[in-house]
Parts: structure tokens; sequence; C-alpha cells
């Protein structure tokens, strides 16, 4: 399907991961999906990697899943499995999977599926954790930034934090990767708070998922319904599914406001550490900024095109 983009989605499941990656799969006529590389951050690099390798097949999608980095650039890890659970997905168990481990070296795994796309092609590169496979690809092999066509990554924020009053989880984890990637010059949409705050599913959408036969509605809505009961959204009437925002932003940009602006990451050790600092002095730019901000959503389209896309994948694989 010559429309198609080529993908690889570069990750930390983590259940917003795992939803993302239903809605990808859900749109094979618009989304060529290359492979999947895993990065610390929502849980340690074994239990998402894991998570990665059930989740692809279990979607019925027939990609390599790589290893990528254990630790993050300059810092500790720090994971969030009070929000993802012990084993990052909510605690939904899905089978085992089937085909061994691509790659333990995912940033040489994702130069070398780059490189070896067809002269001519490039790649959208969708990172929903941690950006630190990115930077150091970047950092290691820069001449591959020539087949990158642009980045669609979930973190930051143009205001407010949710890890601290400034800092976005992604960012947060590894803010010296994240400055790496939007110096890189290269074309990002910044899928930040301002936007995914506004996109999740609600109360009422979860339980009738959870209440359907088909393995993959049921396996969604478990896991949206640990979001759900979970310290951040236990209050909330829904539960932000930030990483989807990616993909939906890919397939319906029309939902979403999105103004260009320089970012720049805060790398100190103070308490703005991690802060996407995004500046909307459009009278001073000297160039167009290569960097488009997320700045507002449509949630009620958001919802009802996820929603869909959970139920067009559980019919189509009838599990």
């Amino acid at each position: 399907m010559e429309n198609r983009r080529n993908i690889i989605m570069d990750g930390d499941p983590g259940i917003d991961d795992a939803v993302a990656l239903c809605l990808a799969a859900a749109h094979p006529e618009a989304f060529h999906l290359l492979a999947f590389t895993t990065v610390t951050g929502n849980q340690t690099i074994d239990k998402v990697t894991e998570n990665a390798r059930r989740l692809v097949e279990f979607y019925g999608l027939d990609i390599p899943v790589a290893k990528g980095s254990v630790v993050p650039i300059l810092r500790k890890i720090e994971t969030a499995s009070d929000i993802h659970g012990k084993n990052g997905m909510g605690n939904v168990e899905l089978p085992k999977p089937v085909k061994p481990l691509a790659s333990e070296n995912g940033v040489l795994f994702l130069y070398e599926t780059i490189k070896s796309l067809p002269e001519g092609e490039k790649v959208t590169l969708v990172p929903t954790g941690p950006l630190t496979n990115i930077a150091l690809l970047f950092r290691v092999f820069p001449e591959v930034k020539e087949r990158v066509d642009e980045i669609v990554l979930m973190g930051g924020a143009a205001f407010g934090g949710n890890v601290t009053p400034t800092g976005e989880f992604n960012i947060y984890e590894d803010p010296e990767a994240a400055a790496i990637v939007f110096d890189s010059g290269l074309p990002i949409v910044m899928c930040g708070l301002d936007a995914t705050n506004l996109c999740g599913i609600d109360r009422e959408h979860t339980a009738k998922l959870m209440g359907e036969n088909g393995a993959v509605c049921r396996a969604v809505g478990q896991m949206v319904q640990f979001y759900l009961e979970s310290v951040v959204y236990k209050d909330k009437p829904y539960a932000s599914i930030h990483d989807a925002v990616t993909f939906m932003y890919l397939l319906h940009p029309e939902i979403f406001k999105a103004v260009k602006m320089p970012v720049s990451v805060d790398c100190s050790e103070n308490k703005n550490r991690g802060m996407t600092v995004c500046d909307i002095r459009d009278w001073n730019y000297d160039t167009e900024p290569s960097t488009t901000v997320l700045m507002d959503a449509d949630s009620v389209k958001f919802q009802e095109y996820l929603v869909e896309a959970v139920y067009t994948l559980d019919r189509r694989l009838g599990k």
C-alpha cells in the first residue's frame, strides 16, 4: 500500500503503550509496522521486553522485537509499577510469546533495520517511553537521521508535569536523551500532557470492553480498569491513554491543535529536571521551529476512534 508509513515503535509497555500498539495494529492500511524496540521506563527492561513480545503476537503482528537500553544515559532507573502494575500491564497476563527475541542490542537493531529500508524510503519513529534508544542511535550512527522522516513521540508538556510540577515521566526519566533527540534537527511532533491528558477511555466504555467476549476487548478493558483504580485515576471519570495519541495524531491530525515552537530540555538537578521548555514567542523565531507541539485535543473524537479500533482488531482476529 503506497500511502502506508514505515513505523518503528520504541516503548516501555506499559498500559498505554499496549493500547497504542492495539490502535496501530488495527490500521494496517495506514501503518507498515517494521519493529518494536523496548526501553526501560514503566518497568524494568526484562519486563517491558516480555510485554512487547506478548503484545505483538496477541495483536496478530508479525514483527521483530528487540531489547533496548537497560538504563538511562546518566540517571538511575525509576519505574512506574504503582501505575502500571507488577508486570507493567495492569497485571493482565497475555499468552507467552512463541517467536524469539530478534536482538539483545536495540540500538544496533534500529540502525540495521532503518539502513535496510529500500532506497528512497524513510521511517517514522514512534517513541512512547524514555528516549534513551533514539538518543543513542543518533549519537552512535548520526548518518541514520537521513532515513528518518519524522519522530512522533509521547512526552513532555508545554505547561506542567506529572512526576514533578514541571516534569513529565518519559522526559524526566532520561532528560539527557530527550535533549539529544530534540536537538537532532529532525521534524518532531511532541504529544505532551497538554493534549494527552484530554485523551482517554471513560469508565462506561471500559466496563463495556471488559464485558465483551473477544480477547482483545477484554484485555484492553482490564488494563484500562487497572489504570482507573490507580492513585492517579481513581477519582477521575476516564483514564488518559497518553501513548495512543502518537498514532491517533498520525491517523487524525484534525482532532488536535498543533503549534510549532522551539523545545529544549532541562537536564539540571534542580526542581525543573526533565521540563520541556517550550518557547511560545512566535515573534522571536529566526527560522521555523522543527518541533510541533500538540496543545489541545477533541476528547470525544479520540475516545470514539480509539474504542472503534479496539473492536475492529478484536473482530479481525476473532479470538
